[in-house]
């Protein structure tokens, strides 16, 4: 997907969530200054961290005010950040498109951030969720080749041939690997 079209489908559904949320504060989200935005998200992702179960509403609202303030903002340095955090809400929601959509956009529009090793980690994390075992392998790939130094890179190695396997394909397969040596 080439980087505009990422883009535009980050953007609207940036717009839609923004649309479905609403707001019945005097102050909407598009009027809000940076520093209020950043506290806004601050405080809201205090608030979903604390909560015991998922708030879809938060969540949604959250995803919104992240991708708000990397569009509006998108030089500063905690657009990256934010949008990373929209993803991961994306991803467990179970909305892996607009996740994988958000991780695109963070490798392809912020290559020197500080993370984007992450964001390649957790797209493989996303396809492995949504059962598309290839992509995964793929996503897996990437990371290992691309960030062979990175803490997650030895794990990822060695979880690779696992990908897509049941839960006792995953123990035999450990089990033969263990004869072997």
């Amino acid at each position: 997907m080439n980087m505009k079209k990422t883009y535009y489908i980050v953007f609207a559904f940036c717009l839609s969530v923004l649309v479905a949320c609403g707001s019945n504060n005097e102050e909407t989200i598009d009027t809000l200054s940076q520093e209020s935005l950043v506290d806004s998200i601050d405080s809201l992702d205090l608030s979903l961290r604390e909560d015991l179960k998922i708030d879809t509403a938060k969540s949604n609202k959250m995803i919104a005010w992240c991708l708000e303030y990397a569009n509006r903002f998108p030089e500063d340095s905690l657009a990256p950040v934010y949008m990373l955090k929209s993803a991961q809400i994306q991803i467990n929601g179970g909305n892996f498109e607009q996740g994988l959509a958000t991780l695109d956009s963070i490798i392809e529009l912020y290559p020197g951030f500080e993370d984007v090793a992450i964001c390649q980690y957790l797209k493989g994390q996303a396809y492995e969720q949504n059962q598309e075992y290839e992509k995964a392998r793929e996503a897996y790939t990437l990371f290992v080749t691309n960030y062979p130094d990175h803490y997650l890179a030895p794990d990822t190695r060695k979880m690779l041939p696992l990908v897509g396997l049941s839960p006792e394909e995953q123990l035999q397969k450990v089990l033969d690997s263990k004869k072997k040596k």
